[in-house]
Formats: C-alpha cells, structure tokens, sequence
C-alpha cells in the first residue's frame, strides 16, 4: 500500500469543512434573523419612550396659559443597539422633531361671531373674523426595522399618532370644557434631527389675562382649525363629553362638528358652539427660534365711571391687552379731558408688566359729569370710544358734603361710637346710630360679625311670650317706627338679620328712620362657644346695617365696629382697600396692602364678597385674582389689641 492511497485524515478533514460551514449558517441566520428581532424590539421600546416625551412636550405647552414661566422639555429623538461581539448592527436609527406651517399665516386658529360682553373689550370682540397663526410639532421616526411606527403629532391641545392608514389620538382635547374655551397656538420654528436626546425650550409669549366673557352675535360662535383628525374622531371621541346636537343636555355646548379634507391629508375642523356665554382663555406659545412678539391691539378699562367729590383726586386705571387679551407692558397710553369738560388728568401713562397703566383725575370745583379720554394713539379728533384703541370714562363729580367746624360732616348712616355694655346685663350692648342720609330711610337688615373667636352667639335670656322690648330680643331697633328680631335659642354668629322675614320666632318688618334722626340698637347677650355671657368691655364686634330711602332708591350699607370700653388707648387700625378689574368673567385684583396700624401690627385681613356684612369670603392681604359678582366689596382689618376698622368701595 502507498501513502497516496490512504484515506485515513480525510473524515477530519471533512467535519473540520462542514463544522465550519454550519457556524457560516449560523452566523448568518443570526446576523439575518435575530439580529434584526433584537433591534425591533430595541426600536418599538424607544418609540414608546419617545411617544411619552412628546406627551411631555404637548402637557408643557397647554400648560403655559396663565404661566410666565418657561420650561424645558427632553426628547429623545434616537436610540443605540446593544453592543455585539460578532454580529453589526446597522448605524443607530435617528429621528426627527420639526415644527409644520407654524409660519404659515394661511394655517390658522379662527374664531367667528364672538362678541365680548364687556363694554370696552366689545369695540375688538365684536363679531368679527379673528385668526391667530398656529401649527403642530411633528416627531418623524427613521428606524432600520421597525418599518410600521407611527409619526406622533402635536396640534390644538392634542397628541396623536397618524400611520398610513389613518390617525389615532393618544390625549384628551383641552380645547373645549363645558362653556370654557382654551385656545393655545404655537409659534417659532423648529428642526432637529439626532440619535439621542435634545432639549426643546417652551416658553409663553402671550398669557396671563385670564378669561373674558364672550357670547354669539348675530350668528353662532364657530371655531376653526387644522387637525390630522378626522371630523368623526373630534365628535365622537374628543368631543363626545362636550357634543350636544339637539340642545338637550344643560352642559354640553359643542352643537356642530364639520370637516373639510385637505390636499395634505388633514382635516379642516369646525366647531360649532350653542347660543350663550363663555370664558375665553387665549395663549401664544414659543418653541425653537423666529418666535414673535405681540403688540397692543386693545385697551380697556379696569375702572369704569368713577364718582368723586369736588377738589379731590382719583385715580384711573386702565389696561393695554394683545390680541389674545393678556397684558402688554411698555406701552405708552395718551390721556386727557374731553374739549370743554372740567377737571385735569395725567397727559401720559406706560403699562406696567400687568398692562395696567394708572393715572390721576383731578375733579374741578364744580359738580357735574365729565368725560375723560385715553388712547393708544395722539388724542385728536380721530378720537372714537368705539374703537378699540380708544377709551372714553365718564366721571361724576359730586359735592364734597356739608362743611362743619371740623372739616366736611359726613354723609349717610352715621355710628355715634357710643356702644356700652349694660351695666345690669353681661353680653348685653346697644350703640346709636344718625340718618345723614338727607331722606327718610328704612332699615331692611343688619349683619353681626364678631371679630375675634370668642364670641360665638346671640341669645337673649328673656322669654318668647314677654313682649318685645329692649334687652328682651336679640335685636330691637329703637327708631321713628320700631324693629325687632327674636330668634327662640339664640343664633350662631355671624348673623345677617332681614328685619322682615317671617320666619323668626318674633319680628315685625323694617323700622324707620327720619332724616336728621338717631337710631338706638340693642343687642342681647353675647355669648361664648359653651352659651355663657361674656363681659363685652374692650371687645368689637362689625355691624353692617343695610338701608333704603322710603322714597325709592338703591339700598345702601353702613359698615362699622363697635367695642364696648372704648379702646383702652390703642390707637385703631386704618383699612385701605384697592379693587381693580382682573380680566373678564368677573375677576378682580384685591389688595388691602395700603391698611395700617398707627401703633402695632395688622394680625387679619378678612374681605366680604357677596356684600352680605359677614367677612368669611376671603383671608389675607391680598388674595389675589378673585371672581366677584356683587356690587361691593368690604375688607375688615384687626390689629394685635383687636381693634379693627373697615373699608367698603363698589366694584368697578
């Protein structure tokens, strides 16, 4: 045998080859098949991370509405494979975030046939077309495999995904929520591509106004708009908690939903809304660069027809808005008399950061009504108080009162500051009161409100069946005809008492008073928590009267604090109240920051909003953005002796 014929090593040979060609296989299966399952799941994890962000982004900008503040968002816009000994991956998928038609003045918010209620805020808002630039914010995945992801959208509130098929919506619209309409539009360009994270800045542009109060015109409230969703998907989905489309239900106001398909697959929406009021919030939101400014489109007036005595001042304040009735500041407004009216203003006002612009009228020696005038453009004959840049206030001037000894006297329901404690009966007080009305009035209520928590109730300690009398009731008011309240058990305080409701256990309609009279008022027995008297020296109590001339007239109050004892000394607190005009829908600034105490510190502020004598309504110097609808509004102010002092002033 020779060496050429021995086959000994070739089955090494052999399996070394089939060995090597199965791994190839292998390595190919897995390079082809598992490599590519792996990133998939890489890939459809991140999608959904990044669908989160961009709800993220989408929360951050609805959010902005009332909000100075700026905030940063991240998204993450790519990701990267898991690392591998053998096998590539492809290079990491990357994805885009861009803002679409954002510059785009033909894509547009529009609202129709809205007309304001207030009467300044009605020369911008008075039917017309109004249209505000807006778009989206578009996030393009590009992954190596996931080939099915959808691109997630951003526009009017929502967040949605759109595929090739269609669209789904991931949130809720903020648009519309019973009769509040928010409108938040979106301005700046934006364009990022990457594989990992970047930072998107939102920043508010235009906000802080709070809402105004709008109603149809001669036609419908219509809101108009661009959407990637369908006409059904509003109505059914987004809307159907706010769809009404026979007017039954008492508080869904969406009436109609129309859609117009567009050449690049979007929808024009429009919503149409049923007769009535709304609060209409506006905002204009920025991201990326090229955003762009408001500028002032209306003023309005935070005080309107103010009254004011002969040679004395008050002040006028008014508010320079954009056109998505937020405040502009930095804006210079013009002021003056109206030719031939008495009196002089300030020439000139710049809107602070609230764009409120403030200024000083000097009423003239004479009684009368004048007009005053203030613009965003030079005074002249131009001048037109239905246009929205133009103001016109009338002022009342009124006589100064009688002149005394003393100073001017004054006027209406006068407290004598002369409340005792009866010597014989502990809790018991009466005090009196004078008509420097100039007429007869009649008394229709009184508000008793303790200061302090000590005193808890009212309760006099003499039988029902005894007649009524001084000392005998909880309330007798002593006067040219006489009044009372008796309450069988005594009554919880605070206490506002109608003199002529039936409904007590004793009582017997409105005394009255004759001009130039005084009125005694007696008040049994103040009471502690566990019913027992208590010894009212050097403790006040606010009493609010409430009147009207017999004659006919609107009725008026007389706040004030009585204390037994007299004050010890201490010197009493001075309120000061400011109101002025928030926004719309009733809402008010109040500030009491202007009271002081000659002698001490002020410990309470409480505020009466309801014009009902009882100041439980709010606490604090100044509570804020408030929503009033009474007439008037009254701060009490106690100091650390428990002294207080009131200050009533008619809402503007």
């Amino acid at each position: 045998m020779t060496l050429r014929d021995d086959t000994r090593g070739q089955a090494i040979q052999i399996g070394a080859v089939l060995l090597f060609g199965t791994l190839i296989v292998a390595f190919s299966s897995y390079q082809a098949f598992v490599v590519p399952d792996q990133n998939r799941e890489v890939e459809f994890k991140h999608n959904q991370e990044v669908q989160q962000d961009m709800q993220d982004l989408r929360n951050a900008i609805v959010s902005m509405t009332g909000d100075r503040n700026g905030r940063s968002v991240s998204v993450t816009l790519g990701t990267q494979y898991p690392s591998r000994l053998v096998a590539l991956n492809p290079g990491p998928p990357v994805g885009a975030l861009r803002t679409v038609e954002t510059t785009n003045r033909s894509v547009a918010f529009n609202l129709t046939h809205a007309v304001a209620t207030d009467g300044d805020t009605d020369d911008f808002w008075n039917g017309d077309r109004r249209s505000y630039n807006t778009g989206s914010i578009v996030y393009d995945p590009n992954y190596n495999v996931y080939d099915s992801a959808p691109t997630t959208v951003y526009g009017q509130t929502v967040l949605y995904n759109r595929f090739d098929d269609g669209a789904a919506a991931r949130t809720s619209q903020l648009l519309i929520d019973g009769n509040d309409l928010q409108v938040v539009t979106l301005n700046g360009s934006l364009g990022r591509t990457a594989a990992d994270a970047t930072a998107v800045d939102v920043r508010p542009i235009s906000t802080g106004g709070g809402a105004i109060d709008i109603e149809d015109g001669t036609d419908p409230i219509e809101l108009t708009f661009q959407s990637g969703l369908s006409g059904t998907q509003w109505q059914q989905q987004l809307l159907e908690s706010e769809y009404d489309d026979d007017g039954s239900a008492p508080d869904k106001y969406v009436s109609g939903v129309s859609a117009t398909p567009l050449s690049d697959g979007t929808y024009e929406i429009t919503l149409t809304l049923e007769s009535g009021e709304y609060d209409l919030t506006m905002t204009k939101v920025g991201v990326g660069t090229g955003t762009t400014d408001e500028s002032d489109a209306y003023l309005t007036a935070a005080t309107t027809d103010p009254s004011v005595t002969t040679d004395s001042t008050t002040d006028i304040v008014l508010e320079v808005r954009d056109q998505y009735n937020n405040p502009v500041e930095g804006v210079t407004v013009e002021g003056g008399v109206a030719p031939g009216d008495g009196g002089t203003v300030d020439g000139q006002a710049v809107s602070e950061d609230d764009g409120r612009v403030q200024f000083e009228y000097e009423a003239p020696s004479s009684t009368g009504t004048e007009q005053l005038n203030f613009s965003l453009q030079p005074l002249g004959p131009a001048f037109a108080d239905d246009r929205a840049t133009d103001v016109s206030l009338t002022v009342d001037v009124t006589a100064g009162g009688t002149s005394g000894p003393d100073g001017p006297e004054e006027t209406g329901l006068i407290y004598n500051d002369d409340a005792t404690q009866d010597p014989t009966t502990t809790g018991g007080v009466g005090f009196t009161v004078t008509n420097e009305v100039g007429e007869r009035i009649e008394i229709t209520e009184v508000s008793i409100d303790p200061v302090g928590s000590t005193i808890q109730r009212l309760s006099d300690a003499v039988s029902n069946f005894e007649p009524p009398a001084p000392g005998r009731n909880e309330l007798y008011v002593t006067a040219d005809s006489d009044g009372y309240v008796d309450v069988g058990g005594g009554t919880d305080l605070p206490v506002s008492f109608d003199l002529d409701d039936g409904s007590y256990s004793l009582s017997n309609g409105n005394p009255e008073l004759a001009a130039g009279s005084d009125a005694t008022f007696d008040t049994y027995e103040f009471r502690d928590g566990n019913d027992d008297r208590i010894d009212m020296d050097g403790r006040s109590v606010t009493i609010t009267v409430f009147y009207n001339p017999t004659a006919g007239g609107p009725t008026e109050r007389s706040t004030f604090t009585i204390r037994p004892g007299g004050t010890g000394g201490n010197q009493v607190p001075t309120a000061d109240l400011q109101i002025t005009t928030a926004s719309g829908n009733n809402q008010y600034n109040l500030d009491g920051s202007g009271s002081s105490d000659p002698d001490g510190s002020i410990t309470t502020y409480e505020w009466d909003l309801d014009d009902d004598g009882i100041f439980d309504d709010a606490t604090g110097q100044t509570p804020g953005k408030t929503k009033i609808d009474a007439s008037r509004v009254s701060l009490r102010v106690t100091d650390d002796s428990g002294d207080a002092d009131t200050e009533t002033k008619a809402v503007p």
